[in-house]
């Protein structure tokens, strides 16, 4: 079974990892994955004043090792140029997907006419379109998915349920089973601490409800695993973190948990 961890972050200084800052470094990234059966990583830049070039960063480690590593690029796509950069990623970059945080708490504007020409761009391009998202957006981005159905669109972390109040009981899951009739719509089941009731425990049992929930939703071709490494390292080793779904996720089917830690984002990202 191939393993393939969707979300991570590569980069020499990481400030918010203090004082650990070099926790994120791609030689350490790579040993993880080899101590854990790790096939391949996908690289989520952070673009920020202490790594401006983290883009150029991961493009140029995916490079040096296309075997394990694949690299997103950071895009703001409220920026003017967002369709500019969406359409140079692949060439300047080598990028598979456009990776975006947005910095709005209200995301209709995606789904304005002023801001049709990203989309155009996605669809021209066939990368994918990777979003952090909350509970109160999921109604747009449903939408965007529906509107645009060539554009592959994924969720970081679970959709971020817990801090909106979602349990894992909730069987419309805030309303993201709306998305439940389209097929490109995906959601990444990562950094298992942001919706843990105690981060460091390995056994996850509010995590892997979630993950069920999601799974019952929507499909496991539907989901793919990511780590959140190496924020997720405060909590736990990388070795732990693959072993939740790998082990500790009994509930999973074979075939259920091959596609989440690994065919799921193999198809999607085309790696």
């Amino acid at each position: 079974m191939r393993i393939i961890d969707a979300h991570v972050h590569t980069l020499e200084d990481y400030p918010s990892m203090t004082p650990f800052q070099d926790m994120g470094r791609v030689d350490r990234l790579l040993y993880h994955m080899q101590d854990a059966g790790v096939d391949k990583a996908l690289m989520l830049p952070v673009v920020a004043d202490s790594s401006p070039q983290n883009n150029a960063d991961c493009g140029r480690w995916a490079k040096a090792h296309p075997e394990q590593l694949a690299a997103m690029t950071d895009v703001p796509l409220d920026a003017p140029e967002a369709p500019e950069r969406i359409a140079a990623a692949r060439a300047q970059f080598g990028s598979v997907a456009i990776s975006c945080y947005p910095k709005t708490p209200d995301l209709e504007w995606m789904t304005t006419t002023e801001h049709e020409a990203i989309w155009i761009a996605f669809q021209a391009s066939g990368l994918v379109c990777n979003l952090q998202v909350t509970p109160p957006n999921y109604a747009h981005i449903v939408e965007l998915a529906r509107r645009y159905p060539s554009v592959r669109f994924v969720m970081n972390h679970f959709g971020l349920p817990k801090g909106a109040g979602i349990s894992a009981a909730d069987e419309r899951f805030g309303g993201l089973d709306a998305a439940a009739v389209l097929d490109n719509l995906f959601v990444k089941v990562s950094a298992f601490y942001s919706v843990a009731d105690t981060a460091w425990d390995v056994h996850c049992p509010t995590a892997l409800a979630y993950l069920y929930r999601l799974r019952d939703l929507l499909g496991a071709d539907r989901l793919m695993f990511g780590s959140d490494w190496p924020p997720a390292g405060r909590q736990l080793t990388y070795r732990q973190i693959v072993e939740i779904v790998r082990t500790q996720a009994v509930d999973l089917r074979a075939q259920e948990r091959a596609a989440i830690l690994g065919g799921t984002a193999a198809r999607v990202y085309g790696v």
